[in-house]
């Protein structure tokens, strides 16, 4: 984890100017990605003697998306003097290699948990994207040549050695600028940041949690503030979960199949893993081998090991000492040899090694996929949610015989009531932007809180620019 760093930091080597010289009007915000269903959350915030990036994410979903991964990015994104990371997901975090090597090299601010986690999701994705790369170059699925990835592990650790951890509820200042995170508990590190410039405010809820996280406590309150981005409900947890995912490894090891269930390795691997430990232990599925197929996976759960035997602040505070249950064999990639329960990453399937057990199981009809919580716009998990005959998996179609089983989030985020709530309970901003998630459920949010408190809520567009 990178250590906190407590004196105020010079301006940025990462500039492309003399920011001394440079007059900007403000303070503004523009929407670089996070928005208009486009996944990658970059938000541009400037004042008139600095620019801020929050979040420096990956784009997830159809052709159009991935391309926006590769070279050369946005060239406002190299405006910016630092990086603010809400949460060490790639969503938050997964371009922030590429912009490193493309030459961009000011501070990464993050909260202790996402110092911590950022290193194992980076080098995880980077090793996925190797993998895909070797195996799209040697298949000849891919249209482009050289077959190359988005970014690579020297990347990362160029980006490792830029962070500095700022701890919870403490203001840091840069030039013309402050900022502060509070717990937005969706995942271990996960935070809400707001941004102060020029005596006002702008607050980034980030990926908020549930009250009923099985790790983590609630957010903290929304500070008050002009502004707000805040970030659409995920669809509320179901209580029934983790009864209907025991129902689809019944069914499975009936029809003689195991189960895969794509997740992340930072964020909902130990989610996944508790719930089927709990699951075991109470007898409701038979104790089967549980594959855990990348080492990022255990490297995230031995982070969230370590949270719970340092009692970080952000942990519930009833949580047992120990967390229960993270049994599980790691694979080098080939299918298990009897029904097992593999865990693979990432949750959107469009990359890494998630592919190779779907495409072994996919045409099995004795073989089951469970997708736990949202499904990304145009990704392959969502196509399955949706109900699709076919997926393309490494440039050939394979038929869906599998059963798929589309589950709830794990009550780990805040559903549309909790988010609301949440929103309501300061003094309302001036304006909020409605971000992150479906356009549908952004604009739905934007309606209930303008009926409901009569808010100024509005979905911008992607690559708007707007003053606040």
């Amino acid at each position: 984890m990178a250590e906190t760093d407590q004196e105020a930091d010079v301006p940025s080597a990462g500039c492309l100017a003399d920011r001394r010289e440079r007059r900007r009007p403000g303070p503004a915000l523009t929407f670089l990605g996070g928005v208009a269903g486009v996944s990658g959350v970059r938000y541009l915030v400037e004042g008139p003697s600095t620019t801020l990036l929050i979040g420096c994410g990956f784009c997830a979903g159809p052709e159009v998306a991935w391309q926006r991964n590769f070279s050369p990015g946005p060239a406002e994104l190299h405006s910016a003097d630092a990086v603010i990371l809400p949460s060490a997901d790639l969503a938050h975090s997964g371009f922030l290699p590429q912009l490193v090597a493309e030459g961009w090299h000011g501070p990464v601010y993050a909260t202790p948990g996402t110092a911590a986690l950022l290193p194992v999701a980076l080098s995880d994705a980077a090793r996925q994207f190797a993998e895909d790369a070797v195996a799209a170059e040697v298949g000849g699925w891919s249209v482009r040549r050289p077959v190359l990835p988005p970014f690579r592990e020297d990347d990362v650790a160029r980006v490792v050695s830029l962070v500095r951890a700022v701890e919870w509820g403490t203001p840091r200042r840069l030039e013309g600028a402050e900022f502060e995170f509070g717990h937005a508990g969706g995942r271990l590190g996960a935070a809400w940041v707001r941004v102060s410039i020029g005596g006002r405010s702008v607050v980034f809820s980030g990926p908020l949690g549930s009250a009923g996280h099985p790790l983590l406590g609630p957010p903290d309150p929304r500070p008050p503030t002009e502004a707000v981005v805040l970030a659409a409900p995920r669809p509320a947890g179901d209580s029934y979960v983790a009864g209907r995912f025991a129902g689809a490894i019944h069914r499975a090891l009936k029809r003689g199949g195991g189960v895969v269930v794509p997740a992340s390795a930072v964020g909902s691997t130990e989610v996944v893993l508790t719930m089927i430990h709990d699951l075991t232990e109470a007898g409701r599925i038979p104790r089967l081998p549980v594959v855990l197929d990348g080492p990022a996976g255990l490297a995230g759960v031995e982070v969230h090991r370590r949270a719970v035997a340092e009692r970080w602040s952000e942990l519930r505070q009833d949580i047992r000492v120990e967390l229960p249950g993270l049994f599980a064999e790691h694979t080098n990639g080939g299918p298990p040899d009897r029904p097992s329960i593999v865990v693979a990453g990432p949750a959107t399937a469009d990359t890494g090694r998630v592919l190779g057990h779907l495409a072994t199981v996919l045409p099995d009809a004795r073989a089951g996929v469970v997708l736990l919580g949202p499904q990304g716009q145009g990704t392959r998990v969502a196509q399955l949610a949706q109900g699709a005959r076919h997926l393309k998996i490494h440039g050939r179609y394979l038929p869906v015989r599998a059963e798929v089983t589309v589950l709830a989030g794990t009550g780990e985020f805040a559903g549309p009531a909790e988010v609301q709530a949440w929103a309501m309970a300061a003094p309302p901003p001036e304006t909020a932007f409605l971000v992150e998630g479906e356009p549908d459920a952004s604009r739905a949010l934007a309606k209930t809180l303008h009926a409901r408190a009569g808010w100024c809520a509005v979905v911008p567009d992607d690559g708007e620019r707007v003053l606040w």
